[in-house]
């Protein structure tokens, strides 16, 4: 499980969740307190949930092939930059920070 902090100013809620899951992911489902997304490109399986300011999300991917592989990233990129705030540049420094420190 990794946890994504989201920026001051950026609204935390489930509502919004569900808008940016169905935006970048199309169909979800709500289990045992998650939003799961199933078979999204190279995505087998995302479970996303809000905790304080933060979200929380597991995936398990699958290989499909390259091009496949590019695309998920990127939309799976643009839904936690719109929904946190943080760039995917950003969110790497973080982790270093959290790694190192």
């Amino acid at each position: 499980m990794r946890e994504y902090k989201i920026k001051k100013g950026y609204e935390a809620s489930n509502s919004r969740l569900e808008e940016l899951l169905r935006k970048y992911f199309g169909d979800f489902s709500f289990e045992d307190g998650y939003y799961v997304v199933r078979g999204f490109g190279s995505i087998e399986e995302l479970k996303a949930k809000l905790e304080k300011k933060s979200l929380l999300i597991e995936t398990k991917t699958k290989v499909i092939d390259n091009e496949t592989a590019v695309k998920t990233l990127k939309t799976y990129n643009r839904f936690l930059e719109e929904f946190t705030g943080y760039t995917a540049k950003e969110r790497q420094k973080m982790l270093k920070k959290e790694v190192e420190g």
